[in-house]
């Protein structure tokens, strides 16, 4: 017996383009269905592993449905003109993967799925139909399941019955009776899917109760009777025609090889990046191009560096670098280390990097065409040198001289462009500035108490085994906490707590579930325990000490000055943003984060930093006043809002205010408030109310926003950063609503990224000063933090809070908090 997955292609691509926010190319070009399709399918392929597969797809035109009944699914929308480009990319790419593509002509795909389904079960087979759509139920069988990838949800003949009340033999006629408003298919008016069930559990089948229909009492009766040519005639509207003469070759469905160079040239035209890399097509030169292996240096080109009057190329990896290092004449290095002569390239930080560890220089940093390129294309995944050229009509030349030439072309390319959208400014005083910043940030690093991180481990580990012992008293036997098989057993067939959502496997056991079962049984609450302890051992605990640089004692983390739309920095190697903040754990954590022999680290916090950006841009005079005045503004929002002294607030009104403020800058809904303040929606929809009463310059400005990027395209920060915003023009009411929360938060987010960003800068600056000795080492959310000698520690701060909160002019006061300490926790403090 062979396991086939037949996949509902038109029914997946529907739903994943009404369900991912706008994704769109870089061109414009929307791919939001393309990639929820090709990301669900890989799903199937990598957790099911099939035997046999084969998407199938309704032909264009209509069907023997539409001969039949001329209303048939006339009142869908039209396709949507954003959906129509991505159908043939879908079906091109999957054919590239080497994926079975069935459509036939006037035959719709559920009567193509329907008689695959049914011949391959009758040959002893068993057979997955992925779809979300309620009219496959009537083919489950024994043999036959449906799967929504997009909820984990397996429906079997038990689901089935669960759901309508009837087993899988009896959908068509309950169909039949109910109607379908989804394909314009009128039912029994006052017949809903109960009454319908209960009907047919008492006549048996649909033929016997319309036979009988006079012993149907009251209205319903009367409404049976009268529309009895309405069920008859959908009877065989939603039945799925099991019979087509196709020719069902187990063989045919089984995937081929894939088309390497069409699959890496979809993928590139598309802007799936990643997918390039999953489906190991990376490696593929683009048509005319060259491929990284074909090049003499190693590995993939991360960096391009070109003189006026020399070029040479930089290639990723440390012996890569070496190598061109040690080719390179003494008087090259000079060059590259005088910060008067202009050096243009492609991923500079890295470039740089990579030079100062082998003891040379990248100075005069002219053009990064990396950065300069995020810039005009904020929130793409990847900015490749060739793709960008390819873009703006340039043709790559061949060998490093040529490649230079060819950087040196995009980067005027891409410097006109910066010009013209008004963005060359913030390119030259912002992102240009901070790529050394961020490079020397890499190099230097920050010292790591390993002995403290697995003291920590030691003492986690401990905690978890008590844990274990309390949560086997509680389940009664010993398991393994970490397999959902044996959890699913535990607590939905011996506890018998009540089963909360699905997976393709069976029960979910994940956190939202835990969550929900923890006030029924101690069990819960001490797995959800158990798993935060294990998150912390093993992504910090276990994690850090093994990026522990051995030569320097340091950690090098990467800092991401290209990936988020907001501007905002990220980093990886360790993910900085992750490190907790607050509380017992987070605070032991940061304690392992050390200053050198004779130094201390200084931690410099912008305090309330987007509350006060919100306050300068919307111009509100009671929320300006507030920050004026110095009072703290959970305080006095909470005693606005619930309409007591500010000394009478306690401390959940400031919590809950704390949480309408932040709320507030999110474009957070009643409904989201209602859920993560755990009150009613009514409750919730009062304090928002109550919010913008209070600071009605705050609701003008937010309304203002959305209808400045509604009617530009885009929001755009203080500092003139933009972020298109095409989803505020969507016909999908969902991703519109999305759309209005970027416009909301990204002009306050992004203002904030351009400070932290503008303060590092300035910092750097007294740092160079001849009378100053510190270094930056870390960036993290609106926290700077720098290792200076423990002798200098006063007077650095004092300049580092001058630098900061000079950043930029506000009509409220920036404030920061600045600490010392021998490690991040007590700096922090």
């Amino acid at each position: 017996m062979a396991r086939f997955h037949l996949v509902d292609g038109t029914n997946l691509l529907y739903r994943a383009y009404h369900a991912i926010q706008g994704l769109r190319t870089s061109r414009g070009m929307p791919t939001q269905a393309v990639y929820g399709l090709l990301t669900m399918v890989l799903k199937v392929l990598r957790e099911h592993r099939p035997d046999g597969l084969a998407v199938v797809f309704d032909a264009p035109g209509p069907t023997q449905r539409h001969e039949a009944f001329a209303a048939y699914k006339a009142n869908r929308e039209e396709t949507p003109e954003d959906l129509k480009p991505q159908i043939p990319y879908a079906l091109e790419t999957l054919r590239a993967m080497g994926i079975p593509v069935l459509q036939v002509e006037g035959v719709e795909a559920d009567d193509v799925l329907g008689t695959l389904a049914r011949r391959l079960a009758e040959n002893g087979h068993e057979v997955w139909i992925v779809t979300g759509d309620k009219d496959f139920c009537q083919l489950v069988s024994d043999r036959i399941r449906l799967l929504d990838t997009m909820h984990d949800r397996v429906t079997d003949p038990d689901a089935v019955r669960k759901r309508f009340g009837v087993g899988p033999e009896r959908i068509v006629d309950l169909l039949s009776l109910t109607g379908d408003a989804v394909d314009n298919l009128p039912g029994v008016p006052g017949i809903g899917v109960k009454t319908a069930a209960k009907l047919l559990e008492r006549f048996g089948s649909l033929d016997e109760l319309m036979r009988r229909a006079d012993e149907v009492p009251g209205k319903r009766g009367e409404a049976l009777r009268a529309h009895r040519d309405v069920v008859l005639a959908n009877r065989p509207l939603v039945t799925i025609d099991t019979g087509l003469d196709l020719p069902v070759d187990p063989e045919a469905l089984r995937p081929g090889e894939p088309d390497r160079a069409e699959l890496a040239r979809l993928l590139r035209e598309l802007e799936f990046h990643r997918l390039l890399e999953e489906l190991g097509v990376a490696d593929v030169p683009p048509e005319g191009g060259t491929s990284a292996a074909s090049v003499d240096t190693p590995a993939e080109w991360v960096g391009l560096v070109a003189a006026e009057d020399g070029a040479w190329e930089v290639a990723d990896g440390r012996e890569g670098v070496r190598a061109c290092v040690d080719d390179l004449a003494p008087g090259w290095l000079a060059r590259l280390a005088d910060p008067s002569v202009p050096v243009v390239g492609h991923g500079l930080k890295d470039a740089r990097r990579e030079f100062a560890l082998r003891g040379a220089a990248v100075e005069g940093i002219a053009v990064d065409t990396q950065v300069a390129a995020y810039l005009l294309l904020p929130g793409r995944r990847s900015y490749g040198f060739e793709d960008l050229v390819r873009s703006r009509g340039l043709g790559v030349e061949a060998g490093p001289g040529g490649r230079a030439r060819t950087a040196r072309a995009l980067a005027a390319a891409l410097l006109d462009e910066l010009e013209r959208e008004g963005l060359r400014r913030l390119y030259e005083e912002i992102e240009n500035p901070l790529i050394p910043i961020l490079a020397d940030m890499e190099v230097r690093g920050i010292r790591v108490d390993v002995g403290v991180l697995e003291g920590l481990s030691r003492e986690y580990a401990r905690r978890l085994e008590e844990l274990s012992e309390r949560i086997f008293q509680a389940a009664g036997e010993r398991f393994n906490p970490n397999s959902p098989k044996q959890l699913s057993r535990i607590l939905f067939e011996k506890l018998k707590l009540p089963v909360v959502k699905r997976t393709a496997t069976g029960f979910s056991t994940d956190a939202s579930v835990l969550e929900e079962l923890a006030g029924l049984h101690p069990l819960p609450a001490l797995l959800l325990e158990h798993r935060s302890l294990a998150k912390l051992k093993t992504g910090f605990l276990d994690a850090l000490p093994k990026l522990v640089d051995p030569r320097t004692g340091r950690i090098h983390t990467t800092f991401h000055q290209t990936v988020t739309a907001t501007g905002r920095l990220s980093s990886s190697n360790p993910n900085l943003q992750n490190v907790p903040v607050r509380g017992e754990e987070g605070r032991r954590i940061r304690e392992a984060f050390v200053a050198d022999a004779g130094c201390v680290l200084v931690s410099a916090d912008y305090s309330q930093v987007e509350l006060r950006i919100l306050a300068h841009m919307s111009r509100d005079p009671e929320l300006i006043e507030v920050f004026r005045a110095g009072r703290d503004v959970h305080t006095e929002t909470a005693s606005r809002i619930f309409g007591v002294p500010a000394d009478r607030v306690d401390s959940r009104m400031r919590r809950e205010a704390k949480t309408v403020n932040f709320g507030i800058l999110y474009g957070m809904s009643p409904f989201g408030l209602a859920r993560q303040l755990g009150v009613t929606h009514e409750t919730a929809r009062n304090l928002i109310d109550a919010y913008f009463r209070q600071f009605a310059g705050v609701r003008t400005f937010l309304s203002e926003l959305v209808e400045r990027a509604r009617r530009t395209g885009y929001a755009e920060t203080l500092f003139g950063r933009r972020r298109p915003i095409p989803e505020l023009r969507s016909r999908n009411r969902a991703q519109r609503e999305f759309g209005e929360r970027l416009a909301v938060n990204t002009p306050i987010q992004g203002t904030a990224a351009d400070l932290i960003k503008t303060a590092m800068i300035r910092v750097r600056r007294e740092l160079d000063e001849p009378d100053t000795r510190g270094a930056l080492v870390l960036q993290v959310h609106d926290e700077l933090v720098l290792e200076v000698p423990e002798a200098e520690a006063r007077r650095c701060a004092d300049r580092v809070r001058q630098a900061m909160e000079g950043a930029a002019r506000f009509d409220v006061p920036l404030v920061v908090d600045v600490g010392a300490g021998p490690n991040w926790y007590e700096a922090h403090s």
